[in-house]
Order: C-alpha cells, then sequence, then structure tokens
C-alpha cells in the first residue's frame, strides 16, 4: 500500500514540532539533573559530553543530510536507492565502531589532557557508546527524511528525548543512593553523573530501534546512480565532510572551556588557595580537592545550561521561514530569499532580545528559581552567567545566519567564519581566567560570538546582496528589550521580600513581557514591508555576490 508523500509545509511542521518537544524535554531533563548532581556531579557529566561532542560533530552532524539529499534526488532506479542505504548503513557502522573505541580508549588520555577529576572516567565509558548508536540512528533518519517522510525522525528525537529524561533521571537519582558494584570506590556525586549518562545511552538506543519498526509499504525510492559501487560512499561524503568540519569548528567553544577551565584553576588554587577561593566566589564549604571540577560543573550545569535556553527559545519563530528561504533562492528568486533572510533574523531577534536582557538583569533570580538549595553552586555560576548572556543573544542570530547561508550555496562559510572566532575564545580564556575566574570564560564566550556574528553578517551582505539586520529594526527591539529588562528588575526588587522567590520571578517575568510586547507594537513603522519588497530601505543596491571568501 503506498504511503501519499508529504506536503512540504507537512514536513517542516512536524520537524518543528518534535524539535521543539525535544528541547523542552532535554531542558526538564538538564535542569532538575543539575540540581540533583551538584556542581561536583555535573563537572564529570560535562567532562564526558566534552569528549563525547566533538566525536558526535565529526561523525553524526551533517550524516542524516548526506544521506537525505542523494535519497531525495533517486529518481528511476530502485537499485540505487538499496544500494545507497546499504552503504551508509555500512559506513555508519565502520564509523560508529570507530568513534565509540576511540571514545572509550582515549578517555584516560583526555582526563589528563584537560585536567579532570579522575571520577569522570565512568562518565566518560558508559557515554561511549552512544557515538555508534548516534550515527546508525543518523542514516535512518536521513533516508527517510528523503523519501520526504519526517513522522519517523519526529517520533525517533520524541522517544529519545523522553528516554534521556526518564531513564537519565532515574539513573542518577538512583546511583547516588544505591551505586552499583563497579562505582563501589566513587563518590555519590561521580556515580550519579554515570547513571545519568547511561540514561543518555540508552536513549540513544531507543531512538535507533524507533526507527527500525516495521512500517507501512512504501514506494519505491528510485534514482540514477551510477553502477560503481563507490559512487553511493562519494556522494555520502561529499556532503558529509563539510558540514562534519563546520559542526567540529562549532565545538572549538565548549572544547576550549574544558581544556583551559580545570586545568588553569588547579594552577592557581595550589599558588594561593585564598585567593582563587574568593575569586570564583567558591564556598569554603567545597574542599580544595574538588574545588576546581565543583566549579567549572558549576558554570557549565547552570550557567551555561540556562544561557543555552535563549538560543534555544529564539530559534523557534524562524524556523518555518528557513525553508522558505531555500526554496525561493533554490528556485533563482533572489529577492525574495533575501526578504525571507531578513524575517528569520528579525524573528529570532524578536525572541532573543527579552529574554537576554531579563537573564541579564536577573542572573541570581534564575538560578534561584530552576536551582533552589544549590546556593554554592549559584554564587559561583552567577557572575558568569550576566557575562555569558550577550553571546548567547549573538549565538542567537548566528546559527541562522549559519542555515541561510548553506541555504544559498555557500556551506564553506559557516567553517571559515567560526575559525576566527574560536582563536578569539582560545586567546581570551588564557587571558582573563586568570584575572576573572569563570566570569572571564563567559566573557571570552560573548567576545568570540561576537566576532562570528558580525563576520556572518558581513558574508550574507555579500551573498544576499543587502544588510541584513536593518537599524531601526534593531534600535526598536533594544528599545523594548531595555523595558523589559527594567520592568523586570523593579518587579522582581520588590516582589521578593513580600512573595516567595518563585512567585516573585515568575510576575517578573510576566512584567518584562508584559512591558516589551507593547513597546514594539508602540514602535512598529507604520507599514512593514512584504518579502517581495526588499529592496534595501537605505538606497543600498541589491547585487548578489556568491564569492564572499
Amino acid at each position: 500500500m503506498k504511503m501519499p508523500k508529504q506536503g512540504f509545509w507537512r514536513g517542516t511542521l512536524v520537524l518543528t514540532g518534535s524539535a521543539l518537544a525535544a528541547k523542552l524535554l532535554g531542558a526538564l531533563f538538564r535542569i532538575p539533573l543539575t540540581a540533583q548532581l551538584g556542581g561536583a556531579g555535573m563537572g564529570c557529566f560535562g567532562s564526558a559530553y566534552g569528549l563525547f561532542m566533538p566525536l558526535y560533530a565529526l561523525l553524526v552532524t551533517g550524516l542524516s543530510t548526506a544521506v537525505a539529499r542523494p535519497a531525495a534526488a533517486l529518481q528511476g532506479n530502485p537499485a540505487a536507492a538499496g544500494r545507497l542505504l546499504t552503504t551508509a548503513r555500512r559506513f555508519a557502522l565502520a564509523a560508529g565502531l570507530g568513534g565509540t573505541l576511540a571514545a572509550a580508549g582515549l578517555s584516560g588520555v583526555f582526563l589528563k589532557l584537560t585536567g579532570s577529576t579522575p571520577e569522570a572516567l565512568p562518565s566518560m565509558l558508559a557515554l561511549s557508546p552512544a557515538v555508534l548508536l548516534c550515527c546508525l540512528s543518523a542514516v535512518e533518519r536521513g533516508f527517510r527524511e528523503g523519501q520526504c517522510r519526517m513522522e519517523p525522525t519526529a517520533l525517533s528525537q520524541l522517544a529519545e528525548a523522553l528516554v534521556k529524561l526518564i531513564a537519565g533521571l532515574t539513573l542518577a537519582g538512583l546511583w547516588m543512593r544505591r551505586p552499583p558494584a563497579f562505582l563501589a570506590n566513587y563518590s555519590p556525586a561521580a556515580a550519579g553523573a554515570c547513571g545519568a549518562v547511561t540514561g543518555v545511552t540508552l536513549s540513544t538506543l531507543a531512538g535507533w530501534l524507533v526507527l527500525l519498526r516495521r512500517e507501512p509499504e512504501q514506494p519505491p525510492v528510485c534514482g540514477t546512480l551510477p553502477a560503481d559501487s563507490s559512487a553511493p560512499l562519494r556522494l555520502i561524503l561529499q556532503i558529509l565532510i563539510p558540514a562534519a568540519l563546520s559542526a567540529l569548528v562549532t565545538e572549538l567553544t565548549a572544547l576550549t572551556d574544558l581544556l583551559t577551565m580545570q586545568r588553569l584553576f588547579s594552577r592557581m588554587l595550589a599558588e594561593n588557595q585564598t585567593a582563587f577561593y574568593a575569586l570564583v566566589q567558591l564556598s569554603r564549604t567545597v574542599p580544595p580537592q574538588d574545588a576546581p571540577a565543583f566549579v567549572y560543573g558549576s558554570y557549565m550545569g547552570l550557567a551555561v545550561t540556562v544561557a543555552g535556553l535563549v538560543p534555544n527559545l529564539a530559534a523557534m519563530p524562524a524556523r518555518a521561514v528557513l525553508p522558505c528561504t531555500a526554496q525561493a533562492w533554490e528556485s533563482g528568486d533572489r529577492q525574495t530569499a533575501a526578504a525571507y533572510a531578513r524575517q528569520v533574523l528579525s524573528l529570532t531577534l524578536m525572541a532573543a532580545v527579552p529574554a537576554g536582557c531579563g537573564l541579564l538583569v536577573l542572573p541570581d533570580g534564575a538560578l534561584q528559581f530552576l536551582f533552589a538549595g544549590r546556593l554554592a553552586e549559584i554564587r559561583a555560576a552567577a557572575g558568569a552567567l550576566r557575562y555569558l548572556v550577550p553571546g548567547m543573544v549573538c549565538l542567537c542570530l548566528t546559527v541562522p545566519a549559519f542555515s541561510l547561508l548553506q541555504a544559498a550555496g555557500r556551506a564553506d562559510l559557516p567553517v571559515k567564519l567560526m575559525l576566527p572566532g574560536a582563536a578569539v575564545k582560545l586567546a581570551g580564556n588564557l587571558v582573563l581566567l586568570p584575572v576573572m575566574g569563570t566570569a572571564g570564560a563567559a566573557l571570552s564566550t560573548s567576545i568570540s560570538y561576537g566576532v562570528i556574528l558580525l563576520c556572518a553578517l558581513h558574508a550574507m551582505q555579500g551573498v544576499f546582496g543587502c544588510r541584513m539586520l536593518l537599524p531601526g529594526s534593531l534600535v526598536r527591539m533594544l528599545y523594548g528589550g531595555v523595558l523589559c529588562g527594567a520592568s523586570a528588575w523593579l518587579c522582581y526588587t520588590r516582589l521578593n521580600c513580600l512573595l516567595p522567590q518563585r512567585a516573585a520571578f515568575l510576575a517578573a517575568v510576566a512584567a518584562g513581557v508584559g512591558s516589551y510586547v507593547p513597546a514594539l507594537r508602540l514602535s512598529r513603522p507604520a507599514a512593514d514591508k512584504s518579502p517581495k519588497q526588499s529592496s534595501d530601505r537605505f538606497g543600498e543596491k541589491s547585487v548578489y555576490k556568491r564569492n564572499v571568501i
């Protein structure tokens, strides 16, 4: 029985909805996990992810697209589709096994290289099989997406997020109280972190198994691939390698923090313990031998997690417009593509500004709302969160900017644009960490993302032929953001003494949103131009340049 082909918008809606649900479930996992494990446990958890994510970026990111594109282009030859899928599965199996063995074998070396606590070793080993499972899932998702079947990917993402939430939190709590025999010599926090990453590995297994379930009979996907057996692999690698390099460069920010923070903190602690505790606002209840991992875990588990909510929330309004941009560009309508690109960035900024301004003025309030009871971790992370927020707002714009450049056929630009940002991040960490502690890592991150965003906007102006962020719209949103932050701060400071902390914070959020929306509406121009009216308001000549860098 033939399954009717999904429409473009239906597929986009399905993937957008599943991605949104997965992001929300991911936040529901990460926030209570941090409250459960504390700074020391999140240090182990973050070290495990620090090794996993570069391998994931290199082997998994881009694999779905690398399979989906040739699968979508196949027309007329059923054998070609089967050969493509078989080759992709074999490649995923080989690459995934290699990545898993590398993650397990390099764990000890990675611990010494980063100066991480040896208690993170079980978490690293428990997470290593996820590399193989993610590779296998990426192939199955990509092939079905190429056939315009988005439901399998959506169900797989939801299953993965649900299992991670349930199994991760359950095993973390259980193993903290009653660690298994192989974790008997480790602290409760390390055992809990190992339980959490074991739940993550089980979630990737669940996501893969959902993709393998028997589906209704599908019409054969056909194609015109050459008979040469190496052709499918060449097609996959041609798309995978640029995407993998881009993703790997993107992970350099987190990897830089892992490589520098704990090692520098250990050195600073050895030189002057009192000065180090004062610099990073660390409670004296934390023993010196646990201090570097505790501070790193507090920074990653609290500050980075909360700041990361800004890009996740801001990306959703513009997600549905991205496919329109790609479609317009592919059809040759450069003018409409440029207008849609502006709309993507404007929608993203519209959501990012109030969230960023709120966190900028109430970092302590947000951390206390999400992690009540973790006073030592909040004290160590609050200052860093304030410095991290501007960078997250820049990241909100950078992610869709890179997607737009890729949609315009310039997949090489994100890799080139990330490299100067990574260099700025490394130099900033080396200079600022000894002076500012975790706030220095946060400030170097914000500067790095700011540099990347400026480069991306300049590149987009060359590719699309017009300015992407119009000063009028930018000033209008910043004006609304200032009112949002001021309203939230005033409301919170007045009510925090009268109401419970969480009630006061929710009231502050409502006050901020309540002032932001009217401010945008009142300062809105009388008539906004439609996507078709994409000529630049400032008289810039629209010239579509393909070669920027």
